[in-house]
């Protein structure tokens, strides 16, 4: 294992030493979750027209007297060309929501504050509480045309979907999601329908991972378990580097004599970025590099895993789909003291509660696999010569996927 260095260092390592994904042309309904590679701009002002915010009538404020009476002149319906209410006072269009509103009305009431005299007249119930501008989504006062609405790195949602639509991309330019492949380690570990013998456990970490990563919608292609065989290690590695883009390797990573996969990436001319951080857990996570592919060594204890994936892989993936945009964590304040190291990072999970108020949920080892379901996410306890944090701390909370 190289020296040891900080999660900060190891993040700036990671995203100074990462592939760029390529850009592809993509169908708008498949974008979900891809990251926009190309700005959206307004190929015409939002709203397009003054557009009616309610079903009701539109007036001209200025026509209102103490009867409150209008004569309906002309129907208003969504979807249909602009109506016009002419010159006669105290004349109105029954509209509907979403409706293009008369050009010369500058007011909508809503159906629930008039009454229906007959078929062509209504009344205001009340004359004192109407006034220009009343539920009129004013013509370009969200955006002008040419205007840009999503910038490059944007990662692309339901509402991003909305918008892209609204203004005519049929397709956009996006990232490619990388192929990933998912590596398990050991010959302690059986396949899921195995009954183990007494000193075997069932694989779970590759299964783990891959529901994460669905998560965020970049499930993985390919799973691979390797024996503590350092040849059959490097071969099948060798494979993998070459036929994917990113590959999460967990277990075998450490100092025992069977840890055979650093050395094996070695001898295939990978560069090691890092091997070995100041924390807890996952100390012996490690970042290799070739051209075209991007190796993360996660420790084999699943809380070790699970903590690595979040901090370090996930974030690596939006990294290099050319992610830009990424807001701040919430915060959340520990509700009572929690201990902390000086010379490591402490990941902690924790269980958050109302108020963002959140509970440490401690696990023994970061080999406690049933633990982690008391928790929500975890907090990052940077060293401290105190060697602990006081109850009402706050931290970045980090939620698993």
């Amino acid at each position: 294992m190289k020296s040891l260095i900080n999660p900060a260092e190891a993040q700036r390592r990671i995203l100074t030493n990462l592939l760029e994904l390529p850009a592809i042309d993509c169908p708008l309904e498949k974008c979900a979750g891809r990251i926009l590679r190309q700005p959206v701009t307004a190929d015409r002002p939002f709203p397009p027209f003054n557009r009616s915010m309610m079903d009701g009538y539109a007036i001209r404020a200025a026509d209102i007297d103490e009867s409150g009476i209008f004569e309906i002149a002309v129907q208003a319906p969504a979807g249909a060309p602009e109506q016009k209410l002419g010159t006669t006072t105290r004349v109105c269009a029954e509209i509907m929501t979403g409706a293009v509103v008369p050009s010369d009305a500058d007011c909508v009431v809503q159906y629930e504050v008039t009454r229906r005299i007959d078929d062509t007249h209504m009344q205001l119930i009340d004359t004192s509480d109407h006034s220009a501008g009343d539920f009129i989504h004013a013509y370009a006062s969200d955006r002008d045309s040419g205007e840009a609405l999503l910038e490059t790195g944007t990662l692309i949602g339901a509402r991003e979907i909305a918008v892209a639509a609204s203004c005519g991309y049929a397709h956009l330019s996006v990232s490619k999601k990388p192929s990933i492949a998912i590596v398990s380690t050991g010959d302690e570990l059986v396949a899921i329908a195995s009954a183990p013998a007494p000193h075997q456990i069932r694989r779970s970490n590759d299964i783990m991972m891959d529901a994460a990563l669905k998560r965020i919608d970049l499930p993985a292609c390919q799973f691979v378990h390797l024996p503590d065989e350092p040849e059959v290690s490097k071969t099948q590695l060798a494979e993998l580097i070459e036929t994917n883009d990113v590959v999460i390797i967990s277990g075998g990573i450490s100092m025992g004599k069977k840890d055979y996969i650093p050395g094996a990436l070695d001898k295939l001319g990978l560069q090691c970025h890092f091997h070995g951080v100041a924390q807890k857990p996952g100390k012996p996570i490690g970042y290799w590099s070739q051209s075209g592919c991007a190796v993360f060594t996660l420790p084999g204890n699943p809380l070790s895993t699970l903590t690595c994936l979040h901090h370090y892989v996930i974030p690596a993936l939006f990294q290099a789909m050319g992610q830009r945009q990424v807001g701040k964590p919430s915060e959340v304040q520990i509700d009572s003291k929690v201990s902390a190291r000086d010379d490591f990072t402490i990941f902690l999970p924790i269980r958050r509660g109302a108020n963002n108020q959140a509970s440490a949920q401690p696990a023994n080892n970061s080999g406690d696999l049933v633990r982690i379901l008391e928790s929500d996410g975890y907090i990052e306890l940077p060293p401290t010569k105190e060697r602990s944090y006081s109850a009402g701390k706050s931290f970045d909370f980090h939620p698993w996927y």
